[in-house]
């Protein structure tokens, strides 16, 4: 992750916006790295940065404020085991965790797009669909709405549909993390040599 910010984006701060879309914990090893990064980032440039919630950290939010069983398991099965390792115990977890979480926005809006985790539920709007569901909603093929920019769901490469840019490219998974650029329309990417997205 840094060096998409530093070296292949080179984030401005005089000129540029930089809008994350979510996931930052669970897959691999640096969930609390990830976190301390962009936590600084947004403290140095409050209104350059942009902090979008994604499932993930809407799952580790549900098991830390309810400790209901069938949440937690749900949320370790989903790498949570790994958050929990990286921040050291489940106390240190919860205690850093869900102050940032609680930051997190569930959308935000230019006047050209919608930028959102998952998507927009079919028959739903950004203001009536409940906030929840814009972090799980993979509809980004059938949307038709004013465009919106999604993570999510991992694709190969950044792919463009009618009105749904996805941009997550499984870095988990691939080892290549990518970044749009809404703008000017370009993509960035940088790719960990080893094939995984190990380090942040």
């Amino acid at each position: 992750m840094v060096d998409l910010i530093e070296e292949v984006i080179r984030f401005d701060p005089d000129t540029d916006q930089l809008i994350f879309i979510g996931d930052y914990i669970d897959r691999g090893d640096k969930s609390m790295h990830v976190v301390n990064y962009i936590v600084s980032l947004k403290n140095k440039y409050p209104e350059n940065i942009v902090l979008l919630m994604g499932n993930h950290e809407l799952l580790a939010h549900s098991a830390f404020k309810t400790r209901y069983s069938n949440h937690i398991q749900l949320w370790f099965i989903n790498g949570g085991i790994n958050t929990i390792n990286s921040f050291g115990n489940y106390a240190n977890a919860q205690r850093l965790l869900m102050p940032f979480i609680d930051t997190l926005l569930y959308y935000y809006e230019t006047d050209s797009h919608i930028f959102v985790h998952g998507g927009i539920p079919m028959a739903e709007t950004l203001h009536s669909a409940q906030p929840k569901a814009l972090l799980w909603d993979r509809n980004y093929d059938r949307y038709r709405g004013k465009p919106i920019i999604v993570g999510h769901t991992p694709h190969k490469t950044v792919t463009k549909y009618k009105n749904a840019i996805v941009i997550d490219t499984g870095a988990v998974y691939t080892g290549r993390l990518s970044a749009y650029d809404a703008i000017n329309d370009c993509t960035y990417e940088a790719v960990d040599l080893d094939g995984r997205q190990s380090t942040i």
